[in-house]
């Protein structure tokens, strides 16, 4: 199991916050620091962390657009290096593509918010030479931010959904994926509603979400807000398990209450009982001649 106690978690938050560096290079000395977690848990912490930083200076870096520019304009006019948008980032604390994309938004102040983002996933489309090698350091180095990262995540996320659906499967669960449930009309909907509900711990469970993320008391309510809620609401108790492990004290957060069962893999065999059909047995007697046999 990978329960994370709140002292332990505070100490990996106080390593991530006192980090000067490359958020790479932070998950590696996390990694050594915190042996006993896997590198996907860590790296997961690392990640809420990030946004949470993100979110909360991210008007105050906006504010300073044009110092930022400036600041890059200068270095680029006295060293002509490939990473002076990577050490900006870094001065700041936030994702380096962070930094790109602000420092882009305000050179190319006619460009709109969507060709901002091409230029990002392709800095060959940034006329300066320069400011495109800087681009694409970024782009290839962050692993925090920009659209990369996206497409990591989103596949990590697409396969546990698939391991999710074939563990069911191997478990012997009858269930409804989302395509599903979206094209019978629902909007909101887990990954899995069971067809036939079973016994988890003596609990009775009705659908499982899958979260390839760690899960934290901050991320965790947000869940429960958005999504885990009405799932409880319209179909009763479920399962939402944090793959990468979750914090110790969000398995009896009140916000729960008795629909959200919190979980870090899947239930093991001996954990689940399955509703069994026994079906009556019609018994014919076969005709002991043609006689017998009506025409």
């Amino acid at each position: 199991m990978v329960v994370v106690s709140v002292e332990r978690f505070t100490e990996i938050q106080n390593f991530i916050r006192n980090y000067n560096g490359m958020y790479i290079d932070c998950n590696a000395e996390l990694e050594s620091a915190f042996p006993e977690y896997s590198p996907d848990t860590l790296g997961s912490i690392v990640a809420k962390e990030v946004v949470q930083r993100v979110k909360a200076n991210h008007a105050k870096i906006s504010s300073k657009a044009s110092a930022l520019v400036k600041e890059y304009q200068t270095a680029a006019k006295q060293t002509s290096a490939h990473d002076i948008l990577q050490k900006m980032a870094i001065t700041q604390c936030v994702p380096s593509m962070v930094v790109c994309r602000i420092v882009l938004g305000n050179i190319y102040q006619s460009a709109s918010r969507t060709e901002v983002a091409e230029m990002l996933r392709m800095p060959d489309l940034i006329g300066d030479s320069l400011l495109a090698v800087n681009v694409s350091y970024c782009l290839y180095s962050e692993n925090m931010d920009g659209p990369m990262t996206d497409l990591v995540r989103r596949f990590i996320g697409e396969e546990y959904e698939v391991r999710l659906k074939k563990m069911a499967r191997e478990a012997g669960m009858v269930f409804y994926d989302e395509g599903d449930l979206r094209r019978t009309g629902y909007d909101k909907t887990p990954d899995l509603k069971m067809a036939v509900p079973f016994l988890f711990r003596g609990q009775v469970v009705n659908w499982i979400e899958s979260k390839a993320s760690f899960g934290d008391m901050d991320s965790h309510k947000r869940y429960i807000k958005d999504q885990l809620a009405s799932y409880g609401n319209r179909f009763g108790p479920g399962i939402v398990i944090y793959w990468f492990g979750y914090l110790e004290s969000i398995a009896k957060c009140p916000e729960n209450g008795k629909d959200v069962i919190v979980t870090d893999g899947f239930p093991a065999q001996d954990e689940m009982v399955f509703l069994k059909f026994n079906l009556p047995v019609f018994e014919t007697e076969a005709p002991k001649n043609n006689s017998d046999v009506k025409q």
